[in-house]
């Protein structure tokens, strides 16, 4: 072999190494764009974020003339379904909305010109945004919306849903029962029955059964209600104690996989069939139930009552009922967020792009369905805007469906502990009345 041809062979190779690298990077480089591994997700959307934001934030053409999207929605059958809601944002959460005909078709008008992923979503099925997926990897279907032009988008199939599979097993662990005592917002005493169980990989272990101290003989059985509480239980016993000592049954629960909500509802629901077949020592009607959310798990609360029909009424103090108009509010300075929510909604995406998250917990957009609602806000909220209960109600209303919102002047995101607060004790008594009304729980 001569010196030329080694030297030819060493060149070659040397321009293949390049080449490998590079199809490595290629691989990498689009399994980081489009895997929808949750966490890879995230922290793709928080780096476009911050990108955008560096290059002066998101920006809506609204200087320009509209345009319009039209489009279709089917089953996995391929028949048309009717009445579904469509909704396309701008990057800084403005929604347009539109539903689907007799024929499945939809039509969105006064839309700024930009990209877009439209998502599509009717009570009894998942919601959908139109991507195509292969071996873990999705590409979503943007449209672009040009000025006076009609953009035909891809179409949208919406899946069946069903309630999440429930198994009670012998994992439950049953800890005797206590009486406890709280001093606010009113005096009170209740039974208080810790329990735990696994399910999915991890043991859930902040559930609480709370009951009246008056002997269970003597007591017709008691409304149920499934309180969702933004913090370990015993740190927010202030809460259920004074619901049980006004004659409520009350599983009280501090949600454990952060903002895998999903999961968290699935623990949620198998932590209330415990109680509802009877596996712990409860005096509960398991045919008046009601839910309870605040804050943050209004985002579980609604969630739950979109999968399951199990609730006769729902009461949320504080809650969120928009999650676009409140990245809306965010990036325009009206709402602040703090750690770590604000790097939650970095990771979400911006809405244009990522909407399917937004559009899932934001329960103004999944009313069909849903039982009597109490609403309770107060009006200097810093966290979760006062306005999201006003569109709430006023979205209520349209709908007719059964309902009462509670406003209360000077009232920020976190009511008062102290006994003498008479706004917290009259928070506290329009709560019990709103859930007598529709539980008929009685005095």
């Amino acid at each position: 072999m001569t010196s030329k041809t080694r030297s030819n062979r060493q060149s070659r190779k040397l321009l293949l190494w390049p080449l490998i690298l590079a199809g490595f990077l290629s691989v990498g480089w689009t399994w980081f764009f489009h895997t929808t591994d949750p966490k890879i997700t995230a922290l793709r959307n928080v780096v476009h974020y911050r990108l955008i934001k560096a290059m002066g934030g998101p920006q809506i053409r609204t200087e320009e003339p509209p345009g319009t999207i039209t489009g279709a929605v089917w089953d996995t059958e391929g028949n048309p379904v009717a009445e579904a809601l469509v909704v396309v944002a701008s990057p800084l959460g403005h929604t347009y909305t539109a539903t689907s005909d007799f024929d499945g078709q939809y039509r969105i008008s006064g839309v700024p010109p930009g990209r877009y992923v439209p998502v599509a979503g009717k009570r009894g099925y998942h919601d959908a945004i139109p991507q195509t997926c292969i071996a873990g990897l999705c590409y979503k279907d943007v449209v672009t919306v040009r000025p006076l032009a009609e953009a035909k988008a891809s179409d949208l199939r919406l899946f069946q849903a069903s309630p999440p599979l429930i198994v009670l097993d012998n994992s439950l662990i049953v800890s005797p029962t206590v009486e406890v005592e709280t001093t606010a917002p009113l005096p009170a005493r209740a039974l208080r029955t810790h329990f735990s169980f696994e399910r999915a990989g991890r043991r859930v272990n902040d559930c609480w059964l709370y009951e009246p101290v008056a002997p269970r003989q003597a007591q017709e059985p008691l409304p149920l209600l499934l309180l969702v509480l933004p913090g370990p239980v015993l740190s927010w016993e202030i809460v259920p104690v004074p619901f049980a000592a006004q004659g409520f049954s009350v599983l009280a629960c501090y949600p454990l996989r952060g903002i895998n909500i999903d999961e968290d509802v699935a623990d949620l629901l198998t932590a209330l069939e415990y109680v509802r077949q009877g596996w712990l020592p409860v005096h509960a009607d398991a045919e008046r139930m009601g839910l309870i959310g605040a804050s943050f798990t209004s985002l579980h609360t609604y969630r739950l009552l979109a999968l399951t029909d199990l609730m006769d009424m729902t009461l949320v103090l504080g809650g969120m009922a928009d999650g676009f108009a409140f990245r809306h509010d965010v990036e325009t300075g009206t709402a602040r967020t703090r750690p770590p929510f604000d790097q939650i909604l970095m990771a979400l995406g911006f809405p244009n792009l990522s909407p399917e998250l937004y559009f899932r917990y934001s329960t103004i957009f999944h009313l069909e369905g849903l039982p009597p609602v109490c609403l309770l806000h107060g009006k200097e909220d810093e966290l979760s805007p006062f306005s999201q209960s006003v569109a709430l109600d006023q979205a209520l209303s349209q709908r007719g469906i059964p309902h009462r919102f509670y406003a209360y002047e000077g009232l920020s995101h976190y009511f008062s502990i102290d006994a003498d607060n008479a706004t917290t004790r009259q928070m506290f008594q329009d709560s019990v009345t709103c859930l007598r009304q529709w539980l008929d729980a009685g005095d």
